[in-house]
């Protein structure tokens, strides 16, 4: 008898758990309204999933302010977008650029309009290097726009996003779930993104804004770069002091440099794949709050972070060189 009640439970469990797929699929399909109503900020937007983003969301309709780092930025897209997209200079690390573009924003909104959305998408990377070769400096460059600019923009733009019910995109990364051995700078700060989301998504939901998190796996950006990679990982390792270089010394250095070439070959050059996520996030009824993309972000990490430990960490770490003061003793 009990095996026949399990076996009848079965399809029906299948057909429930079907239905709430089919359900859950439905409502992702459903879009808002009136995009031409709403206004959307998206900071760093030089280069990158922020310029592809800002142009986008103006073809669809959306009234865009795109903040950059340079003036050509601002003609590029001004030139190529129509003038639902506003351009305009802006610093995250800097709270005077901060003030000075939310009174810009403001003052730009129709009476009694809110944001929409803010894009946090500004972001470094840091050095690829070895612990020892870090100086303070390498964490707080990071930490200065990763998650302090992330959060004092959000800080100066939440009245308004409050105004429109609206919600927070942040760009985090599959690397704020786990830490390669030369990341750690760059690791600490996407650790600090998905912490600092987590808590706001929980502050805010009571208040009508919704927090939503990118984390993608490596795409071909110029974060990415090996050429850019490889040129600050020789400066900044011949910036070390001599016992740190003779310790790692030049075979060891060498063959991390020729290793980093394996971002060239991972690295997925189909952008769009990330744009889709951020679209979803800005333009969704029902919005998910974590998007992954990417067969690193979607796979290879979370089988990483199934296994023990020891293994994991033999995986990052098992093209490695031996250096050559542990080779010494």
């Amino acid at each position: 008898m009990m095996f026949s009640t399990i076996n009848d439970l079965i399809p029906a469990a299948l057909a429930v758990i079907s239905i709430y797929l089919l359900l859950q699929w439905y409502l992702r399909t459903l879009t808002v309204k009136e995009f031409n109503q709403k206004y959307v900020l998206v900071t760093g937007c030089d280069t990158g999933f922020g310029y592809l983003l800002a142009k986008q969301l103006d073809v669809l309709g959306f009234n865009v302010f795109a903040t950059c780092l340079t003036k050509e930025a601002i003609s590029d897209l001004h030139a190529i977008c129509t003038k639902r997209l506003e351009a305009f200079l802006m610093d995250v690390t800097k709270k005077e650029d901060i003030e000075r573009i939310e009174k810009f924003v403001r003052s730009r909104l129709p009476k009694d309009t809110g944001l929409w959305a803010l894009v946090n998408n500004a972001g470094v990377m840091s050095t690829l290097l070895f612990p020892d070769c870090y100086s303070r400096k390498h964490y707080t460059e990071v930490m200065d726009v990763n998650v302090y600019g992330m959060i004092d923009v959000t800080t100066a733009f939440l009245p308004l996003l409050r105004m429109s019910k609206g919600r927070i995109v942040n760009v985090s990364s599959v690397l704020g779930k786990i830490t390669p051995p030369v990341f750690i700078p760059y690791c600490i700060s996407k650790h600090a993104v998905e912490a600092y989301s987590n808590g706001l998504r929980c502050s805010l939901k009571l208040q009508n804004v919704t927090v939503h998190i990118i984390e993608p796996g490596c795409f071909m950006t110029n974060l990415t770069s090996y050429e850019i990679i490889e040129n600050r990982s020789r400066q900044d390792f011949a910036a070390a002091s001599i016992d740190v270089q003779q310790f790692y010394g030049n075979k060891f250095f060498e063959s991390f440099i020729s290793n980093l070439r394996i971002i060239n070959t991972v690295a997925d050059t189909n952008l769009q794949r990330v744009l889709s996520c951020h679209l979803h996030a800005i333009s969704a009824r029902y919005p998910k709050y974590r998007y992954r993309t990417g067969y690193d972000a979607t796979i290879i990490i979370p089988l990483l972070r199934m296994f023990p430990v020891w293994l994991s960490d033999k995986i990052l770490t098992y093209n490695y060189e031996i250096p050559a003061g542990v080779k010494k003793h």
